[in-house]
């Protein structure tokens, strides 16, 4: 008798499609349920423990202005290496004013609304513009507002980066649609709340879209020209005089996470306070930035180009803002969760076995913002910076801080060479 033959039998995943799409979803509703009750619901039942000490300074320049003062009236750029004060544009007062006419409790409760509503609408149009449909998208969206850690700290802590993410989201959607004079005014308005948007006017220019740069630009001024009758002139100059130079200057504080926070961390310049103005670190810095920005606007096309390569050339830009900025705080970061998403959805089209390294390079930046750095910030003191300063340990325990910049670095470089590797249609050869 022949021996019967026994097949392998074929492995299972260890986890099925919709199994997956289950957990996913009930993360998100327990997640969403979590966030309603601590961002919504508690700060109306005064149970809200969020320091907002960001959001303060906020209520502080609107008060002065109901007062009749200027917003920047509190402003100090020498008290420390982070400032204090209010350091938005002319156009960001204008947006803050209205906090005067409220309460206290009243102007948080609807700043977290506001932030919550910003970031998850934001964050849902960049899944919708950049995952694939067969995606639980919306679920996506959820757990990227509600818990990646640097959109989070905005919520504790009372930033205005959910307005400018939303700004950039919609932006990212007009630039992949193709919809050049939308993109221009949205990125246009960005910048008009915060300064470092206004370096994507690169991609536009590259892109050859005249009419979207030129809407990009005339939005910048118009709400320059806005804030004028609401703070005056003077109040207008106190921001390019004092406090935009201010915002120039090199700082290697733990929590920058640009080139320049990079490199001052290299040099252990203006760490744990103010250092000397140093020109050969300042061009080196400069030198960085704008090559970070030139090496993402070599990668944009004119014409007709794939929605998922052009999510990737959008994403580029984003993170050469992030780090050619000379300050960009962890909660900055909460940006990046358009060039991730632009990545993914490049990966999905292409395969995940053929952009190995762009998957890499997404995971390392999920673990590193995601994980270690709220785990390293929670647990994370003056005194414990204080007490190592000064010894042999503190170089190679300061460069530590950089890794998130590093990770955003190696993610710009694995998304630069995903879109190095773009699919030409091919031609066929003459008879």
């Amino acid at each position: 008798m022949q021996a019967a033959v026994t097949r392998p039998r074929p492995r299972r995943a260890p986890i099925s499609a919709r199994n997956a799409r289950l957990l996913l979803r009930i993360s998100a509703v327990a997640v969403t349920a979590m966030a309603a009750w601590s961002f919504l619901l508690a700060p109306l039942l005064g149970h809200f423990t969020g320091h907002f000490e960001d959001f303060s300074v906020y209520v502080a320049a609107a008060r002065d202005m109901a007062a009749g003062r200027s917003p920047y009236t509190s402003f100090n750029g020498n008290v420390s290496v982070v400032m204090a004060g209010f350091d938005y544009p002319p156009f960001a007062a204008v947006l803050v004013r209205p906090l005067a006419l409220l309460s206290d409790s009243g102007a948080v409760a609807l700043w977290l609304w506001l932030s919550f509503a910003c970031t998850v609408a934001g964050a849902v149009v960049v899944a919708r513009t950049a995952l694939p449909a067969s995606w639980p998208r919306t679920d996506i969206a959820l757990l990227a507002a509600l818990a990646f850690a640097p959109a989070t700290y905005n919520y504790w802590h009372g930033q205005m980066n959910p307005v400018i993410f939303l700004l950039l989201a919609l932006a990212f959607r007009a630039w992949v649609q193709d919809r050049e004079l939308s993109c221009g005014v949205l990125l246009g308005l960005a910048a008009g709340i915060k300064l470092s948007p206004i370096v994507l006017v690169v991609l536009l220019l590259r892109r050859r879209w005249w009419r979207g740069a030129a809407a990009m630009a005339l939005t910048a001024v118009a709400s320059v020209a806005v804030a004028v009758p609401l703070i005056g002139a003077a109040g207008v100059r106190s921001f390019f005089d004092a406090v935009l130079p201010a915002l120039s200057r090199d700082t290697g504080w733990i929590y920058n996470q640009s080139l320049g926070g990079l490199i001052s961390r290299a040099t252990d310049h203006s760490v744990l306070r103010i250092g000397a103005t140093s020109s050969p670190l300042h061009l080196a810095v400069l030198a960085a930035g704008v090559a970070v920005l030139a090496l993402a606007a070599w990668r944009v096309r004119a014409g007709r180009r794939d929605g998922a390569e052009r999510g990737v050339e959008f994403g580029l830009g984003v993170v050469a803002m992030l780090l050619c900025a000379s300050i960009a705080w962890y909660p900055h970061f909460t940006h990046l969760l358009i060039p991730i998403a632009a990545a993914a959805g490049l990966a999905a089209r292409r395969g995940w076995r053929p952009e190995r390294r762009l998957v890499r390079a997404l995971a390392a930046c999920l673990v590193v913002f995601g994980l270690l750095v709220p785990l390293a910030l929670d647990n994370l003191d003056m005194r414990t910076l204080s007490s190592i300063a000064g010894t042999p340990a503190w170089w190679p325990f300061l460069q530590l801080f950089s890794l998130p910049a590093l990770a955003a670095v190696a993610l710009f470089a694995a998304m630069h060479a995903a879109l190095g590797r773009e699919r030409r249609p091919t031609v066929p050869a003459r008879a």
